[in-house]
């Protein structure tokens, strides 16, 4: 029997060779990078392959390396036992089945399997850094291996909080959507992924320059790890409670906390200067990091509101990860890779010399693309920065396996004569150059506007030589702007983008077949439309959008219309739309009420006015209105109590008013008065309701539209006092141009732009109406139309009250009777859904919260609710 000496060292195979291991593990981090590569290419045809270019780089390409390289780190610095390759491969294996099951779940639509992937994620890292701080508190640690493991197990956390948002961003909706994103972004990219380099580059960085840390470069490393995890904490609670000033002071303060890396980073490489590709990537990668968080700053800081904030932030999202991230793991890649393959210092060099193959080249060429595609490229362009960037990850893919696969050490022969850093500078601005050139010349029409090709837009069609860019925006269901004005022969390109703020696909389809392609929030494309001889029409394909008024006019001055005229319903290019990118600016209309109080007499002046207000973001409507606002001011009273108002007549036309509260004879107090007039109008409340009030002046469906009405409420007798109670008016708007009125002509058709609530569309998803678990809350509601009914339905709720025109239809739950206790001390089986009126009826119903959430109440006319008939009762827990 043959016994090995012990002082025999067995050379390890199979996975325990840190050469095969290391190859292993980098196979699954370049297949990820050839997805997010694929995808990134892949947007041109098919706009929503972004979010899996995204999701491949931060989860596929990052995380795969940050899980490899961390536990390398972890297992030099902390002078223990190696760790587990069983563990390791558990880790990876779950990890990358997660990542698979998460975007295979999203593009199947299916949610368990998203569910089960991001979970699957999750439970992978965890146990990663569970293992690294375990291992961390069995071995002979240093100081600087404690510090480095802190900012592994900080990042962790940060994942995990990244998921939690991932998470909450499926069950959000509105303005809690792009909260929740904020959130979700800056976890990841700054929380995991930031910390995860920051930490690393502290061992990293001195030693791919192979020299010795800074003095202090620890110390104040681990001083800045509760600075950075405050500041990004800031970032997130600013985030989720849509301050955009807050997340930008947590961004100015974790980029001065970044800048304790960077100083040790600059005085490590005055002491050696770096000089390898690896070195010069990772400081392009930090380049990228710093560059884009002072942009995000100074975007938070500026933004109006969170839609507004994360639909310029979407912009950074590719800079992050490419700039930043891919070349700091490209740059770390470079230096190890050759380092833990070993081989001896021969081979070690060979493989840095694989790794530095045109390096200054690569580097210019990639950083260059990179800003390129940040311009306002040309559609050829663009494509031309896309091909040079991915050529550039192609040629560090290659390098890859071919440092991993060298055999023979390097020779002194092999050693070629050195070329100067400006040389190879110059070669990848030339890469750029030719890039631009080729673009040019394949697609001279959308590099520099001139070109006579016929395109999809009219097949066969002669140009007259020029062409024209036109850019639109696709937001809320309309197209900004929505008609296009462009001489006969021109050669048309529509350049689209989808800035809606709700997270819907668009797109721009022509009559002609031509389209952008579907484009997710944030996404743009260019519809090449191709010669335009004659007018045509172009809509958004998505299902119902064409019908919710995305509909577009493109008129050809000179030739006669495409098919006839333009399509029934096909809005006015004078007619004002909402502004996706603004933000809510009037203050909300007060709808809380307060009880009747107990005088008998009431004396009020209504006077008229004209004004110019905002009645959807971006949008402003002259109103006419009674004391300055629409609706006008809540009149409330018991049976019994007389109303004598002085309507006064500050206006430019004639005006009258007229009160369903009283039953007289209109022929004098409903009298139209020219201005200047005023009169007296007197009555008696004797029926209980909520009452409209309008002006009754013809045409009387514009003066009411124009904002000329208000409520009465006369308390049924015996009402109880609730804890909330609301007061909601329902009205239809049919938009003129931007600073008029409504428009006359179109509100008989049957089709308004808005149905609101109190006079502005959503403005209760902006501000909810509060109230807390537990308070029972009434809603008045009152539609004013001129035509639209109401449907009220609040979602979550169910109503055990329901009073409308005189009378219960449910009484706390029972069929109304004389024994029923109207506080609703006892509460019978019966419930409602919806409190249902047409024009000029009114009525109130009452529930109870169950729980605390956000409770959406709306009119259950579903295309109504669409067109701002919807609002938010926030309930809190108390």
């Amino acid at each position: 029997m043959n016994i090995e000496s012990p002082t025999t060292r067995r050379r390890p195979h199979g996975l325990a060779s840190r050469r095969v291991w290391f190859t292993a593990v980098t196979v699954p981090v370049c297949l990820w990078a050839l997805v997010a590569l694929a995808a990134l290419i892949g947007q041109r045809w098919r706009a929503d392959l972004g979010w899996i270019g995204l999701h491949a780089a931060a989860l596929g390409v990052a995380t795969n390396a940050i899980v490899t390289w961390s536990d390398y780190f972890v297992d030099a610095l902390m002078r223990g036992a190696a760790s587990s390759k069983a563990r390791q491969i558990g880790v990876l294996a779950g990890l990358n089945v997660g990542i698979l099951a998460l975007i295979g779940g999203i593009e199947a639509a299916l949610n368990p399997l998203v569910t089960a992937g991001a979970a699957l994620v999750v439970v992978a890292i965890v146990v990663h850094c569970a293992s690294l701080w375990r291992r961390s508190r069995g071995a002979l640690t240093t100081r600087l291996g404690s510090t480095v493991v802190g900012y592994y197990i900080a990042c962790a956390g940060w994942f995990v909080a990244a998921g939690v948002f991932g998470f909450l961003m499926t069950t959000a909706g509105g303005g809690h959507l792009n909260r929740y994103l904020l959130a979700h972004i800056a976890s990841a990219v700054l929380g995991w992924l930031g910390l995860a380099v920051i930490g690393t580059l502290v061992t990293l960085w001195p030693t791919i320059l192979r020299t010795r840390m800074v003095p202090g470069a620890q110390t104040d490393a681990r001083r800045a790890l509760p600075l950075l995890n405050i500041a990004l904490a800031v970032v997130v609670i600013g985030g989720v409670i849509g301050r955009g000033r807050l997340s930008a002071l947590g961004l100015l303060g974790y980029l001065a906390c970044l800048g304790f890396t960077l100083a040790a980073m600059v005085r490590a490489a005055r002491v050696k200067p770096p000089r390898s590709f690896a070195a010069r990537s990772v400081i392009a990668g930090m380049a990228w990091l710093v560059g884009t968080l002072v942009v995000a700053t100074v975007i938070a800081a500026m933004g109006p509101d969170t839609a507004t904030i994360m639909n310029r932030l979407t912009a950074l999202a590719w800079p992050l990860l490419a700039g930043f991230a891919a070349q700091l793991i490209a740059g770390s890649m470079a230096y190890l890779l050759p380092v833990v393959i070993g081989g001896g210092p021969a081979m070690v060099r060979r493989r840095n010399r694989v790794m530095d193959l045109a390096s200054n080249t690569r580097l210019v060429a990639a950083n260059g693309a990179g800003l390129g595609l940040l311009l306002p490229l040309p559609a050829a362009g663009r494509v031309a920065m896309i091909a040079v960037a991915a050529a550039c990850v192609a040629a560090f893919l290659v390098l890859v396996v071919a440092t991993a696969v060298v055999r023979r050490p390097l020779q002194m022969a092999d050693v070629p004569p050195a070329r100067t850093h400006g040389f190879e500078a110059m070669l990848g601005v030339g890469v750029l150059v030719i890039a631009l050139a080729i673009a040019t010349a394949i697609s001279p029409a959308t590099m520099v506007g001139k070109g006579t090709a016929s395109g999809a837009g009219s097949s066969g069609a002669v140009g007259n030589g020029q062409s024209q860019h036109v850019s639109v925006e696709a937001h809320d269901m309309k197209f900004t702007p929505n008609t296009i004005d462009v001489p006969a022969g021109t050669h048309l390109f529509i350049d689209v983008k989808n800035t809606d703020t709700g997270g819907m696909v668009h797109d721009l389809v022509l009559a002609s077949g031509a389209t952008s392609g579907r484009l997710s929030p944030g996404a743009s494309g260019t519809l090449d439309a191709g010669v335009i001889s004659a007018s045509t029409d172009a809509w958004c394909s998505i299902a119902g959008h064409k019908q919710m008024g995305m509909t577009m006019k493109i008129n050809a001055s000179g030739a006669a219309p495409a098919g006839g005229a333009a399509a029934v319903g096909f809005p006015s290019a004078t007619h004002a739309t909402p502004d996706p990118n603004a933000q809510m600016t009037a203050d909300p209309w007060d709808a809380a009420l307060q009880p009747a109080g107990p005088e008998t007499e009431h004396r009020i002046t209504l006077d008229v006015t004209e004004k110019e207000v905002e009645v959807a973001p971006g949008v402003r409507q002259l109103r006419w209105v009674y004391n300055g606002q629409a609706p006008g001011p809540v009149l409330r009273g018991h049976v019994g109590d007389k109303f004598a108002v002085t309507l006064i007549n500050h206006g430019t036309m004639g005006h009258s008013i007229d009160f369903h509260a009283g039953a007289l004879a209109p022929d004098g107090p409903m009298r139209t008065i020219q201005p200047g007039e005023q009169l007296t109008y007197d009555f008696t409340a004797t029926k209980s309701g909520v009452w409209m009030y309008h002006c009754a002046t013809a045409p009387m469906s514009l003066h009411i539209a124009n904002g000329m009405f208000g409520a009465v409420i006369i308390d049924p007798p015996g009402l109880t006092q609730v804890d909330k109670e609301y007061l909601i008016i329902q009205s239809d708007h049919w938009y003129g141009a931007q600073g008029e009125g409504n428009d006359a002509a179109r509100i008989g058709d049957g089709n308004p732009d808005a149905v609101v609530f109190n006079g502005y569309a959503n403005q209760y998803d902006a501000h909810p109406l509060p109230a807390t678990v537990g308070n029972r809350i009434r809603f008045w509601v009152l539609d004013i139309g001129p035509n639209e009914p109401i449907s009220f339905h609040m979602v979550g709720g169910q109503f055990d009250t329901v009073w409308a025109e005189g009378a219960f239809r449910l009484e706390c739950g029972y069929q109304p009777a004389a024994g029923v206790d109207p506080a609703c001390g006892t509460l019978g089986p019966g419930g409602s859904q919806t409190l249902s009126l047409g024009p000029a009826e009114g009525g109130y119903v009452e529930m109870v919260a169950p729980e605390a959430g956000h409770y959406k109440f709306i009119n259950h006319v579903m295309s109504d609710a669409e067109k701002g008939a919807h609002g938010t009762l926030e309930v809190s827990a108390g």
